[in-house]
């Protein structure tokens, strides 16, 4: 019986680590995905109405059969569909047109670990070890390395991509805090935000936006509706959960930390985009920083 047991035991494990790689790799190539297509054939409008448009048609079902609209009201959808939604994926997509994606891994992750923690602490009331307090130093600091790099540089685009990713964070956290605050599960508050989004951005976009689509544009459309739309938007997620579900929260969120990695490893092998001695050391930062804050 305790051979079947921890037989079980090492699958599940074994099951987690797996789908927390994935999840991990998905949401690290996000940025890559994102940058490529605002520096191709994509506007950041665009960008925003593939994503939902693929997302909210794929969550609806789930939304109304599951009947979230009851568990998560107006004004909480509004709010947490701002801060994961067709706003955030705006500014986050206008922010990569300027800066490499690796800086989406490290500015942005930092901004949103750091305000979600300080919120945490101030409107939670959520106590932070010494261990998780001196990890969230070292991410402020990764942060800090990558943004000294754009203000040291004459390129006025680095400052104001890095801005934008700063606040693509602030947006996250406010996402982060209000799911804990009002206890939205996953599933729910991913479904309301694509929901949400398609429901009223979609609409706004394709009429008064900057959204051309044309026939020779389809299989573009196509392959970023896959990549926004249903593989980072849904999968990461789904495979997050598995990760969590066999792993706990602890070590689930672990998986976290290597999204600045792959996010500057993804632009290097995919867009030509080398880091600098200062993404370098700003990157592993960061991962060293997550790792130590999620513990």
């Amino acid at each position: 019986m305790s051979v079947i047991q921890y037989t079980a035991s090492s699958r599940h494990r074994l099951t987690g680590i797996i789908s927390g790689l994935i999840a991990a790799t998905i949401w690290g190539l996000w940025p890559v995905i994102t940058r490529f297509g605002v520096t191709t054939q994509f506007t950041p409008d665009e960008i925003v109405v593939v994503r939902f448009l693929f997302a909210g048609i794929v969550l609806l079902p789930y939304y109304f059969k599951n009947k979230v609209y009851r568990r998560v009201g107006i004004l909480p959808s509004l709010l947490i569909s701002t801060g994961a939604g067709a706003v955030y994926v705006y500014v986050s997509s206008l922010g990569l047109k300027y800066v490499p994606a690796g800086h989406l891994g490290v500015v942005e992750t930092g901004t949103m670990l750091a305000l979600s923690a300080l919120g945490g602490v101030i409107f939670l009331k959520e106590r932070k070890t010494i261990g998780q307090i001196t990890g969230y130093f070292i991410v402020f600091s990764g942060m800090l390395l990558i943004s000294w790099q754009s203000l040291q540089s004459t390129n006025t685009d680095s400052i104001r991509g890095d801005l934008l990713l700063v606040l693509g964070g602030i947006l996250w956290a406010l996402y982060t805090l209000l799911t804990k605050k009002w206890e939205i599960s996953a599933w729910d508050a991913v479904a309301t935000v694509a929901v949400w989004s398609l429901a009223i951005w979609v609409p706004l976009l394709i009429l008064y936006g900057n959204v051309n689509y044309s026939l020779d544009h389809t299989i573009p459309w196509i392959m970023q509706g896959i990549g926004q739309g249903i593989i980072a938007a849904v999968l990461g997620l789904w495979f997050y959960s598995i990760a969590v579900n066999n792993l706990g929260a602890g070590q689930g969120s672990l998986f976290g930390a290597l999204v600045p990695v792959i996010a500057v490893l993804g632009g290097f092998i995919f867009l030509g985009e080398p880091p600098t001695t200062y993404e370098v050391v700003g990157v592993t930062l960061t991962t060293v920083g997550i790792f130590a804050a999620v513990r």
